[in-house]
């Protein structure tokens, strides 16, 4: 007998008969979709702020060295403290986890969206925003992520990924176009009093959360030993290894380069907020179609190879972006790049 697959495609067709039939369960789940808003509003929101804030600071300050800092300070807690959520979101209430980030975020836009509507704002005040936001997302993102697979179960586990991996993608479309357009129309206020709406909205929902949370069999924290155990464990596999390597690569030399579109756009193409949003709008829909494709006919023998050249191409778009002067150039350069991205970050997780 030949182990061969069936040269009808009846396996296929069956797989994809349950993956449709997976996403109708999930999408009929109450808990699913609070949990899916709350997914898709947090993540437009992050990108509706960064573009709308790097704009403003540069117009205020000209300076991009301020602009990269202000988003430095945002990146500080992911890099700080990091290592230890996932461990602390193993002890923890999932749903509070969510629920405290909503709230702090909420009430952080809120304060600052008042400030620039007085007039009053300043850059530090953006900055210590900045580093609100992104301690939250430290936070949220984990106990989001893992709510999302307690909820699915063991079945759909798969299914619930793919559809926020897709979701995160299409944010990065929204959100850096609607942060531009709203600068360049109603102010810097209006985009951080959208974001206070969409946050308080976000915890209306998940108030209403049906979850129990599960707790460890011990009851003990072990949140250092449990991150050396992990570290261990990333030593004895080499597959592991290489993404994180590659992970590193892409943190230190690739997203960075979103800080920098507003002043390479502002101070080299002479653009106002809406057109830069789209420059970063364009790069997340090639993100997410390329996210699609990869659903549609990656198989796992292409995983590695994609994993690998995705960050190349994506690495190379932001390297001709840089030198590019022509608007539909860039467009279209960081649409590519996109595709690129779609290869690191379906991979990533898969691998």
């Amino acid at each position: 007998m030949s182990d061969s697959p069936d040269p009808t495609g009846a396996p296929d067709a069956r797989s994809a008969k349950d993956e449709r039939r997976a996403r109708r369960a999930l999408a009929a789940d109450t808990n699913f979709r609070r949990l899916w808003f709350t997914g898709w509003s947090s993540e437009s929101m992050r990108w509706l702020e960064i573009l709308a804030t790097s704009v403003f600071v540069f117009e205020l300050t000209g300076s991009p060295l301020t602009v990269a800092l202000v988003n430095l300070v945002r990146m500080l807690p992911n890099i700080l403290v990091g290592v230890f959520m996932g461990a602390v979101a193993e002890r923890v209430s999932r749903k509070v986890l969510v629920m405290a980030g909503l709230a702090l975020s909420c009430a952080a836009t809120a304060v600052l969206g008042l400030l620039a509507a007085a007039g009053a704002i300043e850059v530090w005040h953006i900055a210590a925003g900045g580093i609100i936001n992104g301690l939250v997302f430290t936070v949220e993102f984990p106990g989001r992520r893992n709510l999302l697979g307690e909820i699915a179960g063991p079945d759909r586990v798969g299914t619930a990924m793919g559809l926020d991996s897709v979701t995160r993608n299409s944010t990065r479309v929204l959100g850096p176009a609607l942060g531009g357009l709203l600068l360049e129309t109603v102010g810097l206020q209006g985009t951080y009093l959208l974001a206070a709406v969409f946050h308080g909205a976000s915890f209306y929902l998940m108030a209403g959360l049906a979850y129990r949370a599960v707790r460890p069999p011990d009851g003990r924290w072990k949140v250092f030993s449990n991150v050396v155990e992990g570290l261990r464990y990333i030593r004895s596999r080499r597959a592991i290894v290489g993404v994180l390597v590659i992970t590193v690569v892409m943190n230190i030399w690739g997203f960075v380069y979103a800080t920098m579109v507003p002043v390479i756009g502002k101070g080299e193409l002479g653009l106002s907020a809406f057109p830069i949003g789209l420059l970063l709008s364009s790069e997340g829909l090639g993100a997410m179609l390329g996210a699609l494709v990869i659903a549609l006919f990656a198989r796992p023998q292409h995983y590695a190879k994609i994993y690998l050249y995705g960050p190349v191409l994506f690495l190379l778009a932001v390297t001709v972006f840089s030198f590019s002067n022509l608007y539909l150039v860039s467009l279209a350069v960081l649409f590519a790049g996109g595709f690129g991205l779609a290869g690191f970050s379906t991979m990533q997780a898969t691998i």
